[in-house]
């Protein structure tokens, strides 16, 4: 019990460290190796199932610590709570991790140790989660090996690291019974990895070429650092607009503009025409705009009252040319899951929430550049980065996002990271 409960504890540590310190990302390709042993001197199914789930548990509590100070913030729970549903986050997103320990003491490792990666990779594809991740996400620092993502996908890379571990461990496990070590799987693994490597060496040298000849746009990402305290704060409003314009003046020479996400904090109609005139920054008329702002239709009072987090793009004289409603909003921040349930809580806030978006809708400047303006996490999910892609011919993905809400945590690095696989994966 006691060594299991160990066992279970080294593989969450060594599967949570590289998405909190990236280069150390090797530890990802034995992170496995521990859970594998739980597994194998599981019972039966059922102990194994409870082993994996805690082992899922155990992970997300780690990595996905900084959520406790984003529940309590952004959604304005009292910290209590905001404990209570990180750990009954992190519970359910271990069923991932159960679901896995599952399937794998059911079927076993099959020819060459490879059914564990065939089991991880499709439970990746169809496990929902909150906050979707990838075991290839702890590959980061590993540039050349990720590159086969605008192959495959994250699913690449999530597919060999889970083969090596499963390999690794098998080979340990005969060396450890004074037996030969059985290294055919191990070694046909490995030079996958090595071909994976090569072929991401070349795409990057022929990336780098691609890119030296293509079109320039000059784009200023300008960035307020308002801090989260300093948000929504009726006095303050016209202070942080006026970081963004100070900041804005420096730009003077790039095409396109970008504020993040509610860089404006006043509520904007959807069907505005023009750019409030304090809100506008100056620019020339050849420029162009792209903010971040609450927005809403209907009657505020009304039934038909709907609340968007939106994207405006305006030309340089505050025209609105277009807008784009994010399609994907965040739990307890946007929306309330289970609010039913949940707002019968004593100090939880209860209300309608913001309305998802319709589809991918890119906002197009002149020269055919078509822009995917990905919201918050939304740059999280290879889905909406290749719907762009493919139904609006995005050319430039851009993440607007106020990462304020995780406080000094290791997220906005994590976000970051994360948003690298999209433009991998699309080439954009």
């Amino acid at each position: 019990m006691r060594k299991n409960l160990s066992l279970c504890i080294l593989s969450a540590l060594l599967l949570s460290a590289p998405f909190l310190y990236p280069l150390i990302f090797p530890m990802a390709w034995i992170a496995f190796t521990p859970l594998f042993l739980v597994i194998h001197k599981a019972g039966n199914v059922r102990r194994a199932l409870l082993w994996g789930w805690l082992s899922g548990f155990l992970t997300h509590l780690l990595g996905f610590y900084w959520l406790v100070y984003t529940i309590h913030v952004f959604g304005e729970f009292p910290y209590s709570v905001s404990v209570v549903i990180f750990l009954l986050y992190a519970a359910l997103q271990g069923l991932q991790m159960a679901l896995f320990a599952l399937l794998v003491k059911r079927l076993g490792f099959g020819p060459l140790n490879i059914l564990p990666a065939f089991v991880w990779v499709a439970i990746e594809f169809w496990f929902p989660l909150l906050f979707p991740w990838h075991l290839a996400n702890s590959q980061v620092s590993f540039i050349t090996f990720i590159q086969s993502a605008d192959l495959v996908g994250p699913y690449g890379a999530s597919f060999l690291i889970m083969w090596f571990n499963a390999a690794a461990y098998d080979a340990f496990m005969t060396w450890r019974s004074n037996r030969p070590m059985r290294l055919k799987a191990l070694s046909l693994v490995v030079l996958w990895v090595i071909a994976s490597v090569v072929y991401g060496t070349l795409r990057l040298r022929a990336i780098t070429t691609e890119t030296a000849k293509a079109a320039k746009l000059s784009v200023a990402a300008v960035q307020g650092d308002i801090g989260i305290n300093l948000k929504w704060n009726p006095v303050l409003v016209g202070h942080n607009l006026q970081a963004y314009q100070d900041l804005t003046k420096q730009a003077d020479g790039a095409a396109l503009v970008i504020w993040p996400e509610t860089a404006v904090e006043p509520w904007l109609s959807d069907d505005l025409e023009q750019v409030p005139r304090g809100v506008m920054p100056s620019l020339n008329a050849g420029q162009f705009f792209i903010f971040g702002a609450r927005s809403f239709s209907g009657h505020i009072s009304g039934p038909d009252f709907k609340a968007f987090n939106t994207a405006f793009l305006s030309d340089g004289n505050g025209r609105i040319l277009s807008h784009y409603h994010k399609q994907v909003l965040l739990a307890f921040g946007e929306y309330l899951p289970f609010a039913g349930i949940l707002s019968k809580l004593p100090g939880v806030p209860f209300a309608d929430g913001f309305t998802p978006g319709k589809g991918p809708h890119t906002l197009d400047l002149p020269g055919s550049i078509h822009v995917a303006p990905l919201i918050c996490y939304e740059d999280l999910m290879p889905g909406i980065a290749r719907a762009f892609v493919k139904a609006g011919e995005a050319n430039l993905l851009v993440n607007m996002t106020n990462d304020a809400w995780y406080g000094r945590t290791v997220a906005p690095w994590q976000h970051a990271r994360l948003a690298q696989w999209r433009a991998i994966e699309t080439r954009r």
